[in-house]
């Protein structure tokens, strides 16, 4: 999930310190055309990058600096920002000069193309103004108690004793937090046929189809993909067709029954465009359904990661076990969330900022059309800020808050997510709530290794781990 930009992270080596002008801070500008980057043809940049991307990106900032222009789209120029002045530039940028709603595209069968996702300049504002409201203030104090409830009665019914997939578990989880944010204390008659309709339209992203942008193909195209087995998308039209008429079933009912709060849907029933107009079902539709995909599959990445870390570091374990025992304070759960982010941020490359208007960055004159991408995976796995990158070391954020502009897992800017304070506090309380009350038997003994799933990277596997009781392990030892 995703929160405004007031988040109160602090100043780190003069990065994050107050406007500047790039195109005074630089003695020269170059056109974008300068940039340097790899010579291979864009089918095997696309390749590399789709099969080897971390490798492939590290190479490229080793070889030609903290910006790199890529060609993995033809027509397309695609360039990734490491440098922490440059993301505070993008970041800051006008609204009118940077839009980030064609970014969407994969997306679009899951969020449709009318919600806040695919939004840019007033129009982006005034949803995200109006939406804010269903993230702090009363509204975070009702999901921050439904929370720890949610998260108790989850675990409850998972297996015990038995190696199983995490990612399921946890994404099942995550959905049940999501309801409380979009309908609050006013749950759907339908609740429980919706949360499986959503929990089977999500399995698209098993599927490499998951990043196509599939409702742009012809009709001729869409059948011809849909009689194929290995692309999922026989179960997921009909998967959606399911969860968009029990999503209109819960608009329709909680018109009916009346009762309007600072949920997500009671707000958005009072949203009006510029004409005065409200928002129609479809309307609707597509911002629960951002909801639903992007309040859950990045919040189950870090849970999952959480799981992965501690499972096999007993030492770092014992450490966040005798804290959460004292009960004095949740430092090093928190600067644990923050390595799990900074080691593995859910969305590895930033949303793509597409130029508007020509704007200077880091002394580079980018044109219309081209594409700036922060690189998170790179800007959080620095060498030069944190030293030994791969290591798991939640002990570097003991007393250091991130850095608004090197440590980037929400995003940042005016479209920074509006619920990562909820989600830093999801998966605290998950990773409390399973640490003190499980050990954990790994079905490997290799570390996970990192794989695509959908718009996330997660661990292979899951993983796979078996929870143990640990009162009847203190009993039977």
């Amino acid at each position: 999930m995703t929160h405004p930009d007031v988040n109160g992270t602090a100043v780190e080596d003069g990065a994050d310190s107050g406007p500047i002008d790039t195109a005074q801070a630089e003695e020269t500008v170059i056109p974008s055309s300068a940039v340097p980057g790899p010579t291979l043809g864009q089918r095997e940049q696309l390749i590399r990058y789709t099969t080897q991307r971390t490798q492939f990106l590290n190479e490229c900032k080793d070889q030609y600096g903290r910006r790199f222009k890529l060609g993995l789209l033809p027509g397309i120029d695609f360039f990734v920002i490491t440098d922490p002045g440059d993301v505070r530039a993008i970041f800051t940028a006008p609204r009118t000069s940077l839009h980030c709603g064609n970014s969407n595209g994969a997306l679009e069968k899951y969020f449709g193309s009318t919600g806040i996702a695919f939004l840019d300049e007033g129009e982006h504002l005034a949803r995200r103004k109006s939406l804010t409201r269903s993230f702090k203030g009363a509204a975070f104090n009702r999901i921050v108690t439904a929370v720890e409830e949610i998260t108790t009665d989850s675990v409850a019914g998972w297996p015990r004793d038995e190696v199983v997939d995490m990612h399921p578990l946890v994404h099942r989880w995550a959905m049940n937090v999501i309801r409380e944010v979009v309908y609050g204390k006013v749950v759907p008659s339908c609740w429980p046929e919706l949360l499986d309709a959503l929990m089977d339209m999500v399995e698209l992203n098993r599927y490499p189809t998951a990043m196509l942008q599939i409702d742009r193909w012809s009709s001729a195209k869409k059948r011809l993909m849909k009689k194929r087995p290995s692309t999922g998308l026989k179960a997921f039209w009909g998967d959606r067709r399911r969860v968009d008429g029990l999503i209109a079933k819960s608009i329709a009912e909680r018109l009916e029954v009346g009762e309007f709060g600072d949920d997500m849907l009671s707000v958005l029933f009072g949203v009006t465009r510029a004409d005065g107009s409200q928002l129609s079902v479809m309307d609707l539709r597509d911002e629960i359904m951002t909801m639903f995909v992007a309040g859950t599959v990045t919040t189950v990445s870090a849970v999952c990661w959480s799981i992965e870390h501690f499972s096999r570091d007993p030492e770092r374990l014992a450490r966040l076990r005798d804290e959460i025992a004292a009960g004095e304070t949740d430092e090093y759960l928190t600067a644990a969330v923050h390595e799990v982010l900074r080691l593995h941020p859910p969305l590895p490359n930033n949303l793509a900022r597409q130029v508007v208007t020509p704007i200077v960055v880091g002394g580079v004159r980018y044109e219309p059309g081209q594409l700036l991408v922060p690189s998170a995976e790179l800007m959080n796995n620095d060498p030069e800020r944190y030293p030994e990158p791969e290591k798991f070391l939640p002990e570097r954020f003991i007393g250091v808050q991130p850095g608004q502009y090197t440590w980037i897992p929400f995003g940042g800017g005016h479209t920074r997510c509006m619920g990562d304070r909820i989600a830093i506090h999801e998966i605290k309380t998950m990773v409390r709530e399973l640490v003190t009350g499980f050990d954990f038997e790994r079905g490997e003994t290799d570390p996970a290794k990192p794989v695509p799933r959908g718009p996330v990277v997660v661990p292979q596997g899951g993983p796979r781990i078996a929870l143990r009781p640990r009162a009847a392990m203190a009993a039977a030892n």
